[in-house]
């Protein structure tokens, strides 16, 4: 199986105050949401954060490092992951390049593969027991750390390939399904399951007229658990740089909050940590000459209406 590459930014925050944003020339931290220092000059493509000490970053080529300290990283090893996060300070989840669900039990020192019904191409744990894995258009879930799985067969097969991203906090869970882009639009379906319930179509792309759409691509996510996610998307053809739309919902996708915030950008990472307060990387302004070679973050504190630019760094482009 020959999984995509991971996102080109990352960005993981444990409350307004403490986070990390990562690119492909370095890994960023502040401890007071307003500074940002440089901790790395490895390429960042993922970030999980367990609190304010404790986080993992995983490397454009595949080797996982570790900061016990919040500030002071160190390499763990070189897995070639393309997706991880940490459950709690010792045991992480992650998935290999080839599509291989594999575990560390001791901080990210040492990898081995976890049982999983066969190759998937994305993962997602909440605990050390509760999990989802996906391929397809199928979800399967564990709730004894991979010793059984239930499958859901969520989108029949056709003849464009399903390419599903999953999402967790708790008992929640989402989906993103993608298929291929047409007219300026991606086809895609997201699909939620909260605390164990039925799985529900909640979103998709504009090509369709019975569910909401976030946008005509559909971004990264960011899911808080209890029924609340933020989903993020972009128009390129909607005025003359584009359009960058944030939709929220707080009742488990009954219903979204949807609002175009910004224009002439586009969404690379996002991380919430409440229902206000959260994190955007873009890159520059689509009609900037230096918008390839310059990364920004941007943080909300009302739910996405508005934005404000705290950083702009090289180190976070893409």
């Amino acid at each position: 199986m020959n999984l995509p590459p991971p996102p080109a930014n990352a960005a993981a925050f444990v409350d307004v105050q403490h986070g990390w944003v990562g690119g492909a020339a370095g890994l960023l931290g502040t401890t007071d949401g307003r500074i940002f220092r440089v901790e790395s000059r490895a390429p960042v493509v993922s970030i999980s954060a367990f609190d304010r000490a404790r986080a993992w970053a995983l490397t454009g080529d595949g080797f996982v490092l570790g900061t016990s300290d919040g500030t002071h990283w160190r390499r763990l090893g070189a897995p070639h992951l393309i997706q991880l996060q940490f459950v709690d300070p010792r045991v992480g989840y992650g998935l290999t390049r080839d599509g291989v669900l594999v575990r560390s039990r001791d901080a990210g020192v040492t990898w081995r593969e976890s049982r999983d019904p066969a190759l998937v191409q994305s993962e997602c744990f909440s605990t050390r027991r509760d999990g989802w894995v996906a391929r397809g258009g199928s979800v399967w879930t564990t709730h004894d750390a991979g010793g059984h799985w239930t499958a859901a067969a969520l989108r029949a097969r056709s003849g464009t390939q399903e390419l599903p991203q999953l999402a967790c906090h708790g008992g929640d869970v989402w989906v993103v399904f993608t298929e291929g882009a047409a007219a300026g639009t991606v086809g895609y379906h997201v699909f939620r399951s909260l605390h164990g319930g039925p799985w529900r179509a909640v979103l998709a792309s504009s090509f369709q007229s019975r569910l909401p759409s976030v946008s005509n691509y559909i971004g990264p996510s960011s899911v808080l658990g209890a029924g609340r996610a933020v989903f993020s998307g972009s128009c390129d053809p909607c005025g003359p740089f584009g359009t960058l739309t944030v939709a929220r919902t707080s009742d488990g996708g009954a219903s979204f909050q949807r609002r175009a915030s910004l224009r002439g950008y586009q969404p690379r990472a996002l991380a919430f940590v409440d229902a206000e307060s959260g994190w955007l990387v873009t890159g520059g302004h689509a009609g900037s000459a230096t918008a390839p070679r310059l990364g920004i973050l941007w943080r909300t504190r009302d739910g996405g209406r508005h934005w404000r630019a705290v950083l702009r760094s090289p180190l976070l482009r893409s």
